[in-house]
């Protein structure tokens, strides 16, 4: 008989609230011999903190910016993302379909999530993989001609659906849901991982995900459309703007590069022109480089090659004009000053003092990540979906989405992809501008044209000419030097599936095998 106990209430602290009304045949419970907690305890645990509110948000398909919270929604402030010192103030926090705790645990090969530790629970650490879990959502999205009407509960209601990869391949509902808390960052042994404090994994594509992420016999994906949508969907109900960077700018004007005015042995710092430090945070990542070749593009070795991704500790003023930036590095290094100092994006983990919604001390600066429902978003860097793909015909685009990333494959989409309609944009290569959104086949995807930066959906998605042939990878968030043509809804159409370069991340999905969208 497999060995089990009940985890104790106290050390529950993230739930404490949620757990203060329940018995212990509720909580979640531990089995020794698995190391794992049984999901179907889990799944009863959720049930009994449901509050069967149906949440609603009415999106508007013009070039209004501002939505409207509407059912159980109606009349909820909007939350005040915090930073780190000052706690955000949110009306949402555990509340029925807003419910997420941090937890350790993975996938199994047949898309099964599961569950080794809860945050407060004595086992938790976020230097093992790391996931925000968070009920089965079930949602109704009706249009009228003005709007799109999107509701959420975590009780089915009449004509709703459940939430995008909320099946199993073999038709069962998942336990719950699990969502990556951090990007992409591999181990020593080249095991993806969603761990605080790693440096993001760069350079990669949706081809390179399908070799790496081996779903077929891990059940691990690159980010999916169904993680995509959960903060989508979350970010709207909360704050009702389809305006994203608004409320969270993302590291997306964060584009510095300097030489040292000063060279130096055995050092771990960098000196450089004060002015140029002065636009420099600490806890942000940067590389440095002997710089022997002509070009100053980041993805280019020479520019990484003294020390990569090293997080900045502190600055001090040398006199004046000069300022030394030091860093977190394995061993010292030696500076000249043709050598080129460059920002790249956050390691993981830089919001983990965050409480709450937030940054680490501006959200709206364009210089910081930010995280969302505990998915920390915004690094600095694209993220490679790596179940979806563009396809460009010759006379038009289309979006496909793969229920079941054990099929995905690399250079066009699976057979079993599902349309998601045409990529949004004029017929000439360029940046577009969609009015609102809405989702298709588990895709929040971009509808219709001729919005900017400041109205409609406001985040820019790139396309290149209809008259193109072949297949495209969907990038999306923004870089660290898209300023307003990043967000939420930001979509980089114009890179092959198998383009990678060192502004191109991901993160681990758990989600990646379903049987499609859910009925």
């Amino acid at each position: 008989m497999s060995k089990t106990h009940i985890a104790d209430h106290e050390t529950l602290e993230r739930v404490a609230i949620a757990l203060e009304s329940m018995g212990a045949a509720s909580v979640p419970i531990f089995n020794d011999e698995t190391g794992r907690y049984t999901n179907s305890s889990i799944a009863a645990w959720l049930a009994k903190m449901r509050d069967g509110k149906n949440y609603g948000v009415s999106i508007p398909k013009g070039s209004s910016t501002a939505c409207t919270k509407t059912g159980a929604n109606a009349g909820i402030a909007n939350p005040k993302p915090g930073v780190i010192g000052r706690a955000a103030i949110d009306p949402y926090v555990n509340q029925g379909a807003f419910f997420f705790v941090e937890v350790n645990g993975g996938v199994d090969a047949d898309g099964m999530p599961y569950v080794t530790a809860i945050d407060g629970d004595g086992r938790f650490s976020r230097l093992d993989d790391t996931w925000v879990l968070t009920p089965v959502l079930y949602t109704l999205e009706n249009e009228t001609d003005n709007a799109v009407n999107l509701t959420v509960s975590d009780t089915r209601q009449p004509g709703m659906k459940r939430q995008p990869a909320a099946l199993l391949p073999n038709g069962a509902q998942r336990p719950y849901m699990l969502y990556a808390k951090y990007a992409l960052s591999v181990d020593a042994d080249g095991k993806p991982r969603s761990v605080s404090g790693a440096q993001v994994k760069r350079f990669v594509s949706h081809d390179t995900g399908v070799s790496l992420m081996k779903t077929a016999t891990t059940g691990d994906s690159f980010k999916t459309a169904a993680d995509d949508w959960y903060v989508k969907a979350m970010f709207l109900l909360k704050y009702a703007t389809k305006n994203s960077q608004s409320v969270f700018a993302g590291c997306t004007r964060y584009d510095v590069q300097m030489s040292p005015t000063v060279a130096e042995s055995n050092t771990t710092r960098v000196v450089v022109a004060k002015e140029k430090a002065d636009q420099i945070l600490i806890g942000s990542s940067m590389i440095l480089g002997t710089h022997t070749g002509t070009s100053n593009d980041r993805g280019n070795g020479y520019n990484y090659d003294v020390f990569d991704a090293a997080t900045v500790i502190k600055k001090v003023d040398v006199d004046a004009s000069n300022t030394a930036i030091y860093f977190d590095v394995v061993k010292p290094f030696t500076t000249a000053t043709t050598y080129l100092l460059s920002t790249v994006p956050w390691r993981a983990g830089a919001c983990d003092a965050v409480e709450g919604d937030g940054s680490p001390t501006s959200c709206t600066d364009g210089k910081q990540p930010f995280v969302v429902q505990g998915i920390e978003l915004g690094l600095g860097m694209y993220e490679v979906l790596g179940n979806v793909l563009i396809q460009y015909t010759g006379t038009g685009t289309v979006v496909y989405v793969n229920p079941d990333t054990k099929n995905e494959k690399a250079g066009s989409s699976p057979d079993s992809a599902l349309s998601a309609g045409a990529f949004p944009g004029q017929a000439a290569e360029g940046w577009n501008y969609a009015l609102y959104c809405k989702t298709v086949n588990g895709l929040m995807i971009q509808q219709g044209t001729g919005a900017s930066t400041s109205v409609g959906i406001c985040d820019g998605n790139y396309k290149v000419a209809d008259t193109t042939v072949g297949w495209r990878e969907w990038l999306s968030l923004g870089s660290l030097w898209n300023w307003g043509n990043a967000g939420l809804w930001c979509v980089n159409g114009s890179n092959g599936s198998g383009a990678a370069w060192w502004s191109f991340g991901s993160r681990r999905s758990a989600n990646g095998r379903s049987r499609g969208e859910a009925a």
